[in-house]
């Protein structure tokens, strides 16, 4: 097993993978919290001063949300007599404004491990050959007589170098959608509607 593959197996997939899913589960979970708490602050009255939280403080009784809040309009149009008259028009806050409700609908992770290691072997190798050649002779009689000399060398060398890159790269994509309302605050909000009221002041 090479170097790169044993720090490639080093690597907590686990904690890299499962970290970013748990951030997007509480992302999740703080976003339905949040729809909570509009729904509390924008939709109904607030509880007087010192009075406990509607729907957080007691987790074991029935939430009590308190009294809708309305918003009242006032304005002139023509009544039934062909007469400019005054009337209000009196609606439920929740009925007219969009409810926040968030949720994560994709989520990508991609990670990218990149180790290379790499080995360098260079080798010198270089060869020498020094020859000499030399005769004499004192006469025609004597022998000849010759010298033969040979040098030679052979180096060689060997060097090694060792690199290694390492390039890590993480990149996570979240995609938040707006979710369809739920079914029980359909109702709700269709109820609201049916309660706008339009009165005749003046």
């Amino acid at each position: 097993m090479t170097r790169a593959v044993e720090e490639l197996s080093q690597i907590p997939f686990s904690h890299l993978i499962g970290a970013p899913m748990k951030a997007a589960i509480e992302a999740q979970a703080l976003a339905a919290q949040s729809t909570v708490e509009f729904i509390q602050k924008v939709g109904f009255k607030q509880p007087a001063a010192g009075a406990a939280d509607a729907l957080f403080t007691n987790p074991d009784q029935d939430a009590d949300a308190g009294e809708i809040r309305n918003v009242t309009l006032e304005y002139t149009k023509l009544d039934e007599n062909n007469t400019k008259s005054n009337f209000s028009l009196t609606v439920p806050l929740l009925s007219i404004v969009p409810i926040p409700y968030l949720r994560i609908d994709e989520m990508t992770i991609d990670f990218k491990a990149k180790l290379t290691d790499s080995i360098v072997r260079n080798t010198n190798t270089s060869f020498s050959l020094d020859t000499s050649i030399g005769g004499s002779y004192s006469a025609f009689w004597s022998p000849v007589k010759f010298d033969f000399r040979v040098n030679a060398a052979f180096k060689t060398s060997t060097s090694n170098q060792t690199s290694s890159t390492r390039d890590y790269s993480m990149e996570i994509h979240v995609r938040a959608t707006q979710d369809d309302m739920p079914g029980g605050l359909s109702r709700i909000l269709d109820m609201l509607e049916s309660a706008i009221t339009e009165s005749k002041t003046a």
